[in-house]
C-alpha cells in the first residue's frame, strides 16, 4: 500500500544510459520501516544493485532522498541525503546537506530519485512538478558550481529553480568530490560528487508547488509554536552558540580542550599551536568578514552567514563562512593561522566541489610527506609545501580542484596518494578505510573515535555515539528517551557499546526524517509527536529506535556484501594516542578504540572479527527477507 501521509509517495528511477525514466510508489511498509533518506535509499539500492560494482562504473546506483519531516512544517527539516557506493572506501557512502534544495525537490513530486548507468555526454535532470526532462549540459562541463546555478536558472527562465550540482572536482572523478547546492552547501563526504561526475550528471534541477498530505496539520503547527516558545525561554547552550556564531563559535572552546587536531594529528596545543594563535582561527577572527546572516528553509536556528574579503590576494566577494570542520582542517591541521586564506580555501572547495575535511586533511598529509622527503619541490611544481605556508596551501588546493600536477594525485584522497608515493607515506595518511578523519580528537572524546571505526561510512562525525555524553553536552530529552545517563566518564569504557548503539540509532532517525542534527541535538522537540502528527502512524519510541537499529544493520549488511571485515576500518595510531602526547591536556592518553568498536558490535549483534550479523538480530529487526 502506498504511503499516505508525510511523503509524496513516489520515487523516480533514471536510466542515464538509455535516457529512460519510470516512477514507483513508495510503500507504507518500506517508509515506516526505513523512514526516509539513506534508510529508504539503502533498502532500494541493496535490492537493485549487484555486489562488487565499480563505484565509478555505470552499475553503481546514486540516490538522493528526503524524509517525512521535509516540507511538513517542522523547523530545520531541510536536509537531503546523497547515497551510493563510495569510491573512497569501496563500501556504503552517504552525505547530507542543508539549504533550500531538499524542500523544493520534494515539492517537485518525489521523495527520492535513483540514477543508474552513464549518460553519453554531460546532462542535467530537470524536474518540474512531476514532469521530468533530460537537458544537455555540455556547455556547463568545466563551469564552477555557482556559475552553473546561474546559467541553469537563466536558460530555463526561472530564478527560483533549486539545484544540486558538481564542479570540476566531481567531473574529474575526484574521490573527495562533493555535491553542492545553494551556492556552497555541500553533501561532501564519501566522494559522491565523483560518482555523479562518473555518470556525466552535472546537476539535478527542481521546481514545484506540490505538498505531502499531513495527517494533523493543526497539531504540527501547535508543536512548532510550543518548540519556539520553549527554545526562546529556555535555550540550550548549543542553540545559543549556533544561533549567534554558527559552528565557528566552537573553535575556541575546542582548541582549549585539545579537541582540534594539529599538524596532521601529531601536534599539541601548547608547543605547536599555542593559545596565542587560537583566536586567529576562531569566530573572533572570522566575525569581521561577516556581511549577513541567512537561514536554511524553515529553520529558526539560523546558523548561516555570508562573508566577504574585500582586499588582498584572498578576495571573496560573497561566500559561505567556513564551518568549524573547514577552519580546523585548513587551520591548525596545516599549522595555518591566516583566516583570509581559510575563507578563500572554503570558497575554492565550494566552487569546485570538494569535501573541505578531506581537502584540508590531504594537504596536511602532503605537507608531512614533503617535510620527510617523500615528495620534493619537483613534485609540487616548485611550491615550498611547509607547515603554515598559506600561499602554498592555496596553490596546492587549486591544483586539486583542477586535478593538475600534484593536485591530480591528492584529489584521489590520502590513502590512494600514499599507496602511489610509497616509502612509508601510509603512516601520514590519517584515514579510516580511505575516509579522512574529521576534526574531533578521539584522545579527547573517545566516543567519536569509536564511531570513526564502527560506522558503515567511516570517519563520520555526524553520528557521534557517546561523544556528547562524554563532553557533558547531550540533549537531556534524548537521553531520557533512550534511558541513558546524561554524562559518561570519558575514559571509562564500561557500558559504552550499548549506549553507542542506542545513540547511533537515534541519530539515524534524525538524519532519515530530513531533520538537521543541530535541531536534534540543540532543541527540546518531541520527535515522536512530530512523526505521529505528520504520518498518522500510531508510534512509540521503541518502534522508532528499532527503525534506527534496522537502518544501522542494513548499512552494515551492505558493506558485508561488498566483502567488508571489521579490520578494514582501523584508526591511525597517532589519532588514538600511540604514542601518547608528552605534554598538555592529553598527556599520556591512549584510547582503546578497538575495544569500543568491539563493544558496539556486540551490542548490535555483529561478530567483532567477521562482522557477520547474528540471525536472531536479523529476524528481530524484520530483515530476514532482505538479508
Amino acid at each position: 500500500m502506498k504511503v499516505k501521509y508525510g511523503y509524496m509517495g513516489k520515487m523516480l528511477f533514471v536510466d542515464l544510459t538509455n535516457r529512460k525514466i519510470h516512477e514507483e510508489d513508495l510503500s507504507e511498509e518500506i517508509a515506516r520501516s526505513f523512514i526516509g533518506g539513506y534508510g529508504v535509499g539503502a533498502r532500494i539500492i541493496m535490492e537493485r544493485m549487484k555486489a562488487g560494482v565499480d563505484p565509478f562504473g555505470p552499475d553503481n546506483i546514486l540516490g538522493f532522498g528526503t524524509g517525512p519531516l521535509t516540507l511538513s512544517g517542522m523547523t530545520s527539516s531541510c536536509r537531503y541525503t546523497a547515497m551510493g557506493k563510495s569510491p573512497l572506501t569501496g563500501y556504503w557512502g552517504d552525505a547530507n546537506s542543508g539549504g533550500n534544495f531538499a524542500n523544493v525537490f520534494k515539492a517537485s513530486g518525489y521523495d527520492a530519485v535513483f540514477f543508474e548507468g552513464r549518460a553519453e555526454h554531460p546532462v542535467y535532470l530537470l524536474i518540474r512538478n512531476g514532469r521530468v526532462e533530460f537537458k544537455d549540459a555540455r556547455h556547463l562541463w568545466g563551469v564552477d558550481t555557482v556559475k552553473t546555478e546561474e546559467m541553469i536558472r537563466q536558460e530555463n527562465g526561472n530564478v527560483r529553480l533549486k539545484i544540486a550540482c558538481i564542479g570540476t572536482a566531481g567531473e574529474r572523478r575526484s574521490r573527495i568530490g562533493a555535491i553542492m547546492n545553494d551556492w556552497g552547501r555541500a553533501a561532501a563526504r564519501s566522494g559522491l560528487g565523483g560518482v555523479m561526475g562518473s555518470k556525466n550528471l552535472k546537476a539535478i534541477v527542481c521546481s514545484g508547488s506540490q505538498k505531502p498530505k499531513i495527517f494533523d496539520k493543526a497539531r504540527v503547527e501547535n508543536l512548532m509554536k510550543e518548540l519556539v516558545k520553549e527554545t526562546k525561554s529556555n535555550p540550550s547552550g548549543m542553540y545559543q552558540i549556533l544561533s549567534s556564531s554558527g559552528t565557528p563559535g566552537a573553535m575556541m572552546p575546542h582548541m582549549a580542550m585539545h579537541d582540534v587536531p594539529i599538524k596532521n594529528w601529531a601536534g599539541n596545543n601548547i608547543e605547536d599551536f599555542p593559545e596565542s594563535k587560537w583566536e586567529a582561527v576562531g569566530w573572533e577572527s572570522l566575525e569581521k568578514y561577516v556581511t549577513k546572516k541567512y537561514v536554511c528553509t524553515s529553520c529558526f536556528i539560523a546558523c548561516g552567514h555570508w562573508v566577504k574579503v574585500s582586499t588582498g590576494k584572498y578576495r571573496v566577494e560573497k561566500g559561505h563562512k567556513p564551518e568549524y570542520e573547514t577552519m580546523a582542517a585548513f587551520g591548525p591541521m596545516c599549522m595555518n593561522d591566516n583566516m583570509e586564506s581559510m575563507i578563500y580555501a572554503n570558497e575554492l572547495c565550494n566552487l569546485h566541489g570538494l569535501d573541505t575535511i578531506s581537502a584540508g586533511g590531504v594537504i596536511a598529509f602532503a605537507i608531512e610527506c614533503y617535510e620527510n622527503g617523500l615528495i620534493s619541490k619537483k613534485d609540487t611544481d616548485g611550491l615550498e609545501l611547509t607547515w603554515g605556508n598559506a600561499d602554498a596551501i592555496i596553490e596546492v588546493l587549486k591544483k586539486m580542484c583542477l586535478r593538475e600536477g600534484i593536485g591530480d594525485l591528492l584529489a584521489e584522497g590520502s590513502r590512494e596518494a600514499a599507496k602511489r608515493i610509497g616509502r612509508g607515506a601510509e603512516q601520514f595518511s590519517m584515514d579510516v578505510g580511505g575516509e579522512l578523519i574529521p576534526m574531533h580528537d578521539p584522545r579527547q572524546v573517545p566516543g567519536m573515535g569509536a564511531t570513526y571505526v564502527s560506522d558503515p561510512t567511516p570517519a563520520r562525525h555526524t553520528r557521534s555515539g557517546t561523544a556528547f555524553q562524554e563532553e557533558g553536552m547531550a540533549n537531556p530529552a534524548t537521553m531520557n528517551i533512550l534511558g541513558l545517563p546524561l554524562k559518561m566518564e570519558r575514559y571509562d569504557p564500561t557500558g559504552k557499546g550499548r549506549a553507542h548503539s542506542l545513540v547511533t540509532a537515534w541519530q539515524h532517525l534524525i538524519n532519515t526524517t530530513g531533520l538537521c542534527i543541530f535541531a536534534g541535538d540543540g532543541l527540546n522537540f518531541s520527535l515522536l509527536e512530530m512523526m505521529k502528527a505528520v504520518t498518522g502512524w500510531n508510534l512509540d519510541y521503541d518502534e522508532l529506535i528499532k527503525a534506527g537499529k534496522r537502518i544501522s544493520t542494513l548499512l552494515h549488511a551492505f558493506n558485508l556484501r561488498e566483502g567488508f571485515k571489521p579490520a578494514d576500518f582501523t584508526m591511525p595510531p597517532r589519532a588514538y594516542g600511540n604514542p601518547p602526547f608528552k605534554i598538555g591536556l592529553l598527556k599520556g592518553i591512549t584510547v582503546d578504540v578497538e575495544d569500543l568498536k568491539r563493544q558496539y558490535y556486540e551490542a548490535m549483534g555483529f561478530d567483532p572479527v567477521t562482522g557477520e550479523i547474528r540471525k536472531d538480530r536479523i529476524e528481530a529487526l524484520g530483515l530476514q527477507n532482505i538479508l
